[in-house]
């Protein structure tokens, strides 16, 4: 039983611009008439599957203009590349090139070409056009170009973020490199005893929001069940609570495990959804500036889910020390106020998480300045 809520982010197809231009010598005696520009596209369902995105944007090509056809193309090689359709998504990204496109359109394009040689296990062909994009790509699209030439290379990289690391690191067991040399196991300035890649995450999807600045943390159980001290039995576990969010949260699934960190019944705080993104642990405009918390274990008797769920689990002293370390740590960080830190059931009507939980975050806001 995991709780959440999670914002879907959308694709809106931009429309080409109408330029003007203006004479200085000759005054203009006849203006031409003019021309309204073409409705956008609507966008597919929210619930829409990657595949079914893509279908939908192919089936509208016929229909579009010449301009609205390029971004169409580059659009569906972007959906291809995360649907991991390498070989497509290569295919489309040069239909894209052949039409008119901005000059961060074309780098987009060329990076998507070379994204697409990495998921292929053919990464020296990628390179190249890697390259070509970084002159016109935005910060964080070129942080993540630059990185995987980083790690072809074997050099240090400076775009050493955990936030990019989590991103790429499909195109990197894809083209079965390593890490460059500079990314630590940390989230950002955040320590945490078991990264992304020792739980196996799934790469997050496209339907995120950006965090905005951090200025809450709520605290969480899982509410199932779970007593393993092993590192191996906990990674598992919070494999499964991915699984679950991704691809049984609603028709399309959630971008990602919904919490920012989790923390096993041995104490080890354990990475989840990055820092860049919004969480789904809290509902709705909860998330908002919110860093979820979730302990594993459950602790709230549920005698009506059965016997394994009859007795509300002890909370471990470990897992207490490794919250409130956790805690201090992203109030530091962030300058977040002692007094917003909070129960789950303190922003929306549930248990969670649990009456001992519970007197914990009290007790937090009550001794902490």
């Amino acid at each position: 039983m995991y709780f959440g809520y999670s914002y879907v982010m959308r694709f809106p197809l931009a429309t080409s611009c109408l330029l003007l231009v203006v004479s200085c010598a000759t005054p203009v005696t006849h203006k031409k008439p003019e021309v309204g520009l073409a409705p956008p596209v609507a966008s597919p369902s929210a619930d829409f599957t990657l595949t079914q995105k893509i279908e939908y944007w192919q089936s509208k090509i016929p229909s579009m203009t010449s301009a609205d056809r390029s971004e169409a193309y580059l659009m569906i090689g972007e959906l291809q590349i995360e649907a991991k359709q390498a070989n497509e998504a290569r295919i489309t990204f040069y239909q894209a090139l052949r039409g008119e496109l901005s000059a961060s359109e074309i780098a987009r394009a060329e990076k998507g070409i070379g994204l697409s040689y990495f998921l292929s296990s053919q990464p020296s062909l990628g390179l190249g056009h890697l390259e070509k994009s970084l002159t016109h790509l935005d910060a964080a699209s070129k942080a993540e170009a630059s990185y995987l030439m980083s790690a072809f290379s074997g050099e240090t990289t400076a775009f050493a973020s955990s936030a990019v690391a989590e991103r790429m690191n499909v195109y990197l067991v894809s083209a079965n490199l390593k890490a460059p040399r500079g990314v630590s196991a940390s989230a950002g300035a955040i320590h945490v005893d078991i990264n992304r890649g020792e739980w196996r995450a799934a790469g997050m999807r496209s339907n995120w929001d950006k965090m905005t600045a951090p200025f809450r943390i709520t605290v969480h159980h899982t509410a199932e069940p779970f007593s393993s001290l092993s590192k191996v039995a906990a990674c598992a576990e919070v494999k499964n609570i991915q699984n679950q969010h991704m691809n049984e949260r609603s028709p399309s699934g959630w971008a990602d495990i919904g919490y920012h960190f989790l923390i096993d019944r041995a104490g080890n705080v354990i990475a989840g959804r990055s820092l860049d993104a919004q969480g789904a642990h809290a509902s709705g405009t909860n998330n908002i500036g919110n860093i979820g918390i979730c302990l594993l274990g459950n602790f709230v008797a549920q005698p009506s889910r059965g016997t394994d769920y009859a007795v509300a689990q002890a909370l471990l002293p470990a897992q207490l020390d490794a919250l409130t370390g956790l805690v201090d740590q992203l109030r530091q960080e962030y300058s977040i106020k002692s007094s917003n830190v909070y129960g789950h059931k303190e922003l929306k009507n549930t248990e969670c998480p649990g009456p001992v939980l519970s007197r914990w975050v009290a007790g937090y806001r009550r001794t902490q300045s």
